[in-house]
C-alpha cells in the first residue's frame, strides 16, 4: 500500500507530482498512452473527480471515505485507485487535464487521448 494513502484514514490524498508532469508532457505534445503506463504502482480501477467534488460523492463511488473536508478543493484531478476491491492510493494531479464521457470509473486499460488537436490538449480518458 502506498504510504500517501492509508485506508479508512478519511485524509489521504497526497500530490503526485510526477504523475501531473507525465500528464502535463502528454497533453502538451498530443500523445496517446495508457493510465496504467504512467503510474508506478498496481491498481485495477480509478474513479477520476474534478474539483468541487463532494466527500459524500466521492465516499459513495469509491466505496470507502477519501477526503477530509468536504469538498474536493484542488484546482486539478482527484484521482482514487482501487486494488483487490479497495482504495489503494488517492491522489491529485494539478492542472484539470482529464475528462471522462459522462464516466468516472475506469480500468487499468484506460487510454488518455487528446481531446482536441489544440496543444496542450485535455486528455479524455476511454476505455479499450
Amino acid at each position: 500500500m502506498s504510504d500517501s494513502y492509508q485506508v479508512g484514514d478519511g485524509a489521504g490524498v497526497a500530490h503526485d507530482r510526477e504523475l501531473s508532469e507525465k500528464l502535463r508532457d502528454l497533453s502538451g505534445r498530443g500523445g496517446t498512452a495508457k493510465l496504467a503506463d504512467l503510474t508506478e504502482f498496481a491498481w485495477e480501477r480509478v474513479h477520476v473527480f474534478s474539483e468541487g467534488a463532494s466527500a459524500g460523492d466521492v465516499e459513495r463511488t469509491a466505496g470507502e471515505p477519501v477526503l477530509g473536508g468536504e469538498f474536493y478543493y484542488d484546482a486539478g484531478n482527484l484521482l482514487v485507485f482501487e486494488y483487490n476491491g479497495r482504495v489503494s492510493k488517492a491522489v491529485s494531479v494539478v492542472p484539470d487535464l482529464l475528462v471522462m464521457d459522462g464516466k468516472r470509473t475506469c480500468d487499468a486499460g484506460t487510454v488518455l487521448r487528446p481531446q482536441s488537436a489544440t496543444r496542450p490538449a485535455t486528455l479524455k480518458l476511454t476505455e479499450t
